[in-house]
């Protein structure tokens, strides 16, 4: 049987490049089909930990627009304080110049693009796929669904289970050129408000990215929350380019990431950061682990593509679990967090290290000395009590435009 590709690739985002470049400088044909055309404008904070940094075998400077080394932190938009970092925490980018740069190298090393070429639908046979685009079917070995939270590939393979939905709202905002230098290099940054999310803004070369992000069922309260998250600032924002939602789908569990000859990577298969919204990690770890996984199964080292599964919940699925842990805290006592932070040097650090991938979400009960047996019981309780304040605020939000507790 003649094949269209080795490899078909839906969708060019981060994951998707990642593994295509992977992939044809081990010589194997990967064929990109890509529903936009590129340069795209994507919903994202577009903020880079250095642990991503380092896990890209290629330069990401030339489209890094600041680097970030403090954070301006409020809670209930109250008790606002700045802390700073002599070492870099992360850097910003726009998603269309990141995802530009990504697709560059892969296209150099050997991949081809097909650009608006949404994938509709897939048939998956003994030895081979069928994929259904706009205008034609193509034919692989192997496919990967790198389409974002509302992939089609995810859903078509019975694989879009076990997910947490949450949304986030996001606009780019221009402003004063003395707000832009004056807040070149700090984030904002409002937690503890809005159950389950938070509020952020990212400083770009010429504006700033800011949004609200938290569970999806509480998407009617974001935009006024955002609005009094931006309006607490003190920032006079001239223009504001764009307003737009993208869901954020988050794994809550182990699972299964392929079937048969699909697997699944980045916001297609659920793998968020459940604490922060960032994908983009997850995205680049996934895309190489699956790229690998794919190669030893089409030189015979591997017989089904189970070991990408297993490599998924053995090396990132812990991380997005404890994660959500760690939420459950802090969503439980967000004063009592803010207030770590602001006045405890040794947790101000902790959180550095966690921003820059020098410490692991599994790191921090270690934190907690002696104390840190009781980590799993501390866990359960900010657990219930995370659940019950956000129906609380469900309920409340029906009688008022927000909650009070919001005001």
């Amino acid at each position: 049987m003649v094949f269209d590709a080795s490899v078909i690739i839906a969708g060019a985002g981060p994951s998707g490049s990642i593994a295509a470049r992977q992939l044809s400088l081990a010589g194997v044909d990967v064929l990109i089909l890509e529903k936009a055309s590129f340069p795209r404008y994507k919903v994202c904070g577009g903020g880079l930990t250095w642990k991503t940094f380092r896990e890209i075998p290629f330069d990401l400077t030339p489209v890094v627009e600041t680097v970030i080394n403090s954070v301006r932190f409020s809670c209930h938009f109250r008790e606002t304080f700045t802390r700073s970092s002599s070492e870099p925490l992360m850097a910003c980018t726009m998603r269309d110049r990141l995802d530009q740069r990504l697709l560059d190298k892969a296209v150099e090393a050997g991949a081809r693009i097909r650009f608006g070429e949404p994938v509709s639908d897939l048939e998956e046979k003994p030895d081979h796929v069928v994929v259904k685009a706009r205008d034609r079917s193509f034919t692989c070995r192997l496919l990967l669904g790198a389409d974002g939270a509302s992939s089609l590939v995810a859903h078509a393979s019975g694989l879009r289970i076990h997910l947490d939905q949450g949304l986030a709202w996001e606009a780019e905002l221009e402003a004063d050129p003395v707000y832009l230098d004056r807040y070149a290099r700090t984030v904002f940054l409002d937690w503890g408000t809005f159950p389950g999310g938070y509020g952020w803004i990212f400083p770009k070369q010429d504006h700033f990215s800011a949004g609200v992000g938290g569970p999806a069922y509480l998407s009617r309260q974001m935009k006024s929350y955002y609005e009094q998250f931006i309006r607490s600032t003190g920032v006079t924002f001239t223009h504001t380019r764009s307003w737009k939602a993208w869901p954020i789908p988050v794994k809550s569990r182990k699972s299964r990431f392929h079937s048969g000859r699909v697997l699944v990577t980045g916001d297609a298969a659920g793998l968020t950061d459940p604490l922060t919204g960032e994908g983009i990690y997850y995205a680049v770890r996934s895309g190489q682990i699956a790229a690998e996984t794919m190669l030893d199964l089409l030189e015979n080292r591997a017989i089904s593509l189970q070991f990408y599964t297993d490599r998924i919940n053995d090396l990132l699925m812990p991380e997005i679990l404890e994660a959500r842990r760690i939420r459950a805290i802090f969503q439980a006592v967000p004063f009592r967090i803010h207030r770590l932070v602001q006045h405890r040097e040794r947790v101000w650090n902790a959180f550095g290290k966690v921003l820059r991938g020098e410490r692991a979400y599994r790191d921090v009960k270690r934190g907690f000395g002696r104390w840190k047996l009781l980590w799993h019981a501390a866990c359960t309780l900010a657990n219930f009590i995370y659940f019950i304040r956000k129906h609380v605020f469900v309920l409340l939000s029906r009688y008022f435009a927000i909650s009070p507790s919001i005001k």
